[in-house]
């Protein structure tokens, strides 16, 4: 049975689909996608066949009469969750659907404790027992009148060593990819999340060098914010609109009992990852000023920072496998303290998942998992603030050739981030005059000294982090979670700035007092 509402979906005959898709040269949406998917459903095979061929942002279903198929795309755009129940088979876009068909509370308790460190559940498992969901880039097939199912993989990433990439080479990628996209952005307005990175950088002057005009750039946060100055300039020197949000204790002021933000919190989390909050009061606020509308298209840079290779050093590419599970924890996770029994457990899952299934080293591994746990499930998964609010999203960086374009090039010694960057530097942004207040890579985080102050911090009380770091971060996080606190006892993260650890164990308390 479908329950299919929460995305706009088109369906032809036995086939539901969302999101558009790329066939070659291809381009498909709407009724035109559910027609040529429907062509290709003969058999699973076909159908599977047909899935791997595929790029773009979507998901599909089809329900046949003995068997139903269903697919998230490799950037996990549109969410589908599904459940077994006597042999009866549900999918959704919406998990609390699900939930409703059997009253079954229960919170799974290393999925609830996963959770809590990384801000997403662990692979095809949500919040609730009864409940999965299907990974980024996976196929599930389920037979009727039986519980078996069964998953494959449209895409999984291929790190296989290549001819050496050039600056221009990959400045040609960058201009090749985001062609295809401009092609249904041209006669859009956009919304680009400007900062003083690399990547909405990229981005910006992508959106110049094809003409278009029609670009409102916007960056938000705590008043005088580091990120505002250099995103104004870069903003102004390419002729774009440009707004700084701020974020002040009015913008935010009890907006924990807005029946708004629990819709979001429900639409964003769907019982398997945290809602972000850092553009909720930013996009609330363009749409009620009505700067952005139906007709906006976002274009956030994720997933940048995977594709430079920013997560990888010599320490996570001489992993060993018994510490893939410790390093996760300590390099990505939420730095809430993890107790020795769930690193155990923790390790056991990740061997079987991805050492032992995908016969790969620990360091790929450790990359497999920093995309689809990481950059789907939790950082794209903040994309949900766009489409909460009636904004379309894409993202040119994710498109399906990236990955594997940069996940072939020598990460040793930042080989990759050195290469990505300076091919932003001398192709891009040389070119439109915004080379200025560039972030340069440091080797200061990596030294024995900073390593060791890291330690002593880790190790220090609470009350003494808050006295050594000033608490007020750029985003205004401080005091967004400190009025999701209130009344609400949680742990402290480890790290003094690890605002993400109270909104995760918030989001547990916010699911638990909805079931009563």
């Amino acid at each position: 049975m479908l329950y299919l509402k929460k995305y706009s979906w088109t369906t032809e005959k036995n086939v539901s689909v969302t999101g558009f898709a790329w066939l070659g040269e291809e381009y498909f949406d709407g009724q035109d996608f559910a027609a040529q998917t429907q062509k290709h459903t003969a058999n699973f095979r076909q159908f599977k066949d047909f899935i791997s061929r595929l790029n773009g942002q979507f998901s599909i279903v089809v329900n046949n009469e003995n068997e139903t198929w269903g697919t998230c795309c490799h950037t996990w755009s549109f969410p589908l969750f599904y459940k077994i129940d006597k042999d009866n088979f549900f999918i959704s876009d919406q998990p609390e659907k699900l939930q409703q068909i059997k009253a079954d509370e229960e919170i799974d308790a290393f999925a609830s404790s996963y959770f809590l460190q990384f801000g997403v559940t662990p692979f095809q498992q949500t919040l609730h027992k009864t409940i999965a969901q299907i990974q980024p880039g996976e196929i599930i097939r389920f037979k009727n009148n039986s519980e078996e199912i069964n998953s494959d993989f449209a895409f999984q990433l291929q790190q296989k060593p290549i001819a050496e990439r050039t600056t221009k080479y990959i400045a040609t990628h960058f201009r090749t990819v985001f062609e295809k996209y401009y092609k249904q952005i041209k006669n859009k307005q956009i919304l680009l999340p400007l900062t003083r990175g690399y990547d909405s950088r990229l981005l910006a002057c992508l959106l110049a060098e094809f003409g278009h005009k029609n670009v409102l750039c916007a960056t938000w946060g705590r008043k005088n914010n580091s990120e505002k100055q250099t995103a104004q300039k870069v903003a102004e020197k390419l002729g774009f609109k440009y707004r700084f949000i701020e974020y002040n204790e009015e913008l935010i002021n009890n907006f924990k009992s807005d029946p708004t933000f629990t819709n979001y919190a429900n639409y964003a989390g769907h019982y398997s990852s945290m809602p972000y909050l850092q553009d909720y009061f930013s996009i609330k606020l363009l749409k009620e000023q009505k700067l952005i509308d139906e007709n906006t298209v976002a274009l956030p840079g994720h997933p940048g920072d995977f594709l430079r290779g920013a997560h990888l050093n010599n320490s996570i590419l001489n992993l060993e496998v018994s510490e893939l599970g410790t390093a996760l924890i300590k390099t990505l996770g939420t730095s809430l303290p993890a107790k020795p029994e769930f690193k155990a457990t923790l390790q056991e899952i990740l061997e079987e998942n991805l050492l032992k299934q995908k016969n790969i080293s620990p360091a790929e591994a450790y990359e497999f998992w920093d995309l689809q746990e990481r950059q789907c499930k939790f950082i794209s998964n903040s994309n949900q603030v766009y489409s909460f609010f009636g904004v379309d999203v894409l993202m040119p960086l994710f498109d399906k050739e990236s990955p594997q374009f940069f996940a072939g090039i020598n990460a040793r010694n930042k080989n990759r981030e050195q290469l990505y960057n300076q091919t932003l530097e001398d192709h891009f942004f040389k070119k439109h005059g915004v080379d200025f207040d560039l972030k340069q890579i440091a080797d200061q985080e990596n030294s024995k000294l900073q390593r060791l102050k890291n330690g002593i911090i880790k190790a220090a009380p609470h009350h003494l982090k808050t006295l050594y770091y000033p608490m007020n971060d750029g985003i205004f996080y401080r005091e967004i979670t400190d009025q999701l606190r209130q009344n609400i006892k949680m742990k402290h993260p480890l790290k003094p700035h690890s605002f993400n650890a109270y909104i995760v164990q918030w989001y547990l308390h916010f699911l638990a007092s909805q079931s009563k």
